[in-house]
């Protein structure tokens, strides 16, 4: 019998789970702090806030040693969820153990099925709400990604039925997309996973060894990847702006918009800079011969910063930039972020599915940008506000 999570049951005011009861005694900690030693292979917790994420570590100890070890992260059950943005405040567990790998989380209404990704290869389709995966290796860390769709009209936004008629009819005068396209909501949900083997280690250990994080960098930015774009106003003089010519790259210099958010930890007050661009909007006629160009105002983009307790600190990021050339919906996204000093984090958003959207985060000082998520431009006619928008939700379990 393999030492494994048996069962997790989430309730509005109670967490509970059971694990494969393989003899020896056992220990419960949860965020690093003592909470059960005995026999049982069970455990209730009733502490919690809503929608943050618990760490748990199950130790299971013969001859006064820690012999195996699982790691769970999860969060309570929250009966009132976020209808702007539906991931914000779903359930999602994660169980990292030697011989696998489980993911499970809370459905979303009306969805048939999730693809899941694994360090960016696809790997398996479920129209279950789980995903057990035996193929790890401990000496490795992973990243896993669910993705899933589910049409507009089944949306729990506020004025759904009108929006989607409308995208319903966006996809019908627009030849080069499909109603499909235009009336389907997308939903991702990112989990990265550290090095198993560390992570697995007893927790006497890993508090001796973990450091805490003194910076974190937040950087998103919206893009034109074509050299040329064509303008979906057919009225307007502009019929071309010039493109960003370029592709994904966390330092790429053209742009539409780049907003930067750094918290420092190390510093006295724990300070949060917040700094934001727009790109040059350049606009030619239908000869791609040079009209006009001009720099939309950065008002609409506005942070407020959102501090939890100590060593838990975030933000609400809302972004509407629009084009200062001609009339066109603007550029819509919205984050929610924390960001915690033990290194973990916990983001989620949604923005419409056009220009180009890539969002990195930079954990310590000195170290590289790690990809978020980078989503493609489906054309400018998606950045209409009948469209359906992308949601997403990132976070770590380290």
């Amino acid at each position: 019998m393999r030492f494994e999570i048996k069962s997790v049951k989430h309730k509005h005011d109670l967490i509970s789970f059971t694990w494969n009861d393989v003899g020896g005694f056992y220990n419960v900690y949860k965020d690093g702090k003592h909470l059960y030693e005995g026999s049982v292979a069970e455990f209730q917790d009733g502490e919690f806030k809503h929608g943050k994420l618990y760490h748990y570590t199950i130790e299971r100890v013969e001859n006064n040693q820690v012999v195996d070890v699982i790691a769970m992260q999860t969060s309570a059950f929250a009966e009132q969820k976020n209808v702007e943005n539906p991931l914000q405040m779903l359930v999602m567990t994660t169980i990292v153990a030697r011989t696998q790998i489980a993911l499970s989380w809370e459905r979303i209404k009306d969805v048939e099925e999730y693809e899941i990704y694994r360090n960016g290869d696809y790997i398996a389709t479920t129209d279950m709400n789980k995903f057990i995966d035996r193929d790890i290796d401990v000496n490795q860390s992973y990243v896993y990604m669910i993705r899933s769709r589910r049409p507009l009209n089944k949306s729990e936004e506020r004025l759904t039925s009108v929006k989607s008629a409308i995208s319903n009819l966006f996809g019908i005068l627009n030849p080069a997309t499909t109603r499909k396209e235009s009336a389907v909501e997308t939903f991702t949900s990112v989990k990265s996973i550290g090095k198993l083997s560390e992570m697995l280690k007893p927790t006497n250990e890993r508090v001796q060894e973990v450091a805490n994080v003194d910076q974190w960098k937040f950087r998103y930015t919206t893009f034109l990847a074509d050299e040329w774009v064509r303008n979906p106003n057919l009225l307007s003089l502009n019929h071309f702006f010039e493109g960003d010519r370029r592709g994904f790259d966390p330092n790429g210099e053209g742009f539409r918009t780049r907003v930067d958010i750094e918290l420092a930890y190390g510093e006295k007050g724990d300070p949060m800079t917040f700094t934001k661009t727009v790109g040059t909007t350049i606009a030619y006629d239908h000869l791609k011969r040079y009209r006009e160009s001009a720099r939309a105002s950065a008002d609409g983009i506005t942070l407020k910063r959102t501090d939890h307790q100590k060593g838990e600190s975030g933000f609400l990021l809302e972004h509407a930039v629009g084009n200062p050339l001609t009339t066109a919906p603007k550029i819509d996204y919205e984050v929610n972020a924390v960001f915690r000093r033990n290194g973990t984090f916990d983001m989620s958003g949604y923005f419409d599915p056009a220009p180009h959207h890539e969002i990195y985060l930079m954990k310590g000082r000195g170290e590289a940008w790690q990809p978020i998520l980078q989503v493609e431009s489906r054309g400018l006619g998606f950045m209409s506000e009948a469209i359906a928008y992308h949601y997403w939700r990132c976070s770590n379990f380290e």
